[in-house]
């Protein structure tokens, strides 16, 4: 089971080929998870992305290769190793946010 700690939705893979998404939510960033149908339990594996919200009342947003944290879709064969990289990427986010705020805003 992975963490629920800003889960911001669940749902079913919207590329519809069955499986299930988590969307996690820090400030502006996050990650996707996704788990595709699997023959068997012990094939089970998450593709993962950041990603970077457009809106901050919104859903929407982009796949973002252009952080420290992954510069790919990242994969995990357990939920252990996903859990463990969620929460990692968790603290990674805020001082993301703190440090994109301390740079002067483009005009």
């Amino acid at each position: 089971m992975l963490i629920q700690d800003n889960l911001l939705l669940t749902r079913s893979n919207p590329s519809g080929n069955g499986g299930i998404q988590f969307l996690y939510r820090v400030k502006d960033y996050g990650l996707t998870a996704i788990s595709g149908p699997q023959e068997e339990i012990s094939m089970i594996h998450w593709e993962v992305e950041v990603v970077k919200y457009q809106n901050p009342k919104t859903a929407e947003f982009e796949v973002c290769h252009t952080t420290e944290l992954a510069d790919k879709t990242l994969k995990f064969y357990s939920d252990k190793s996903l859990n463990e990289f969620l929460q990692k990427s968790f603290q990674y986010f805020e001082e993301l946010d703190s440090l994109e705020k301390m740079l002067p805003e483009e005009s």
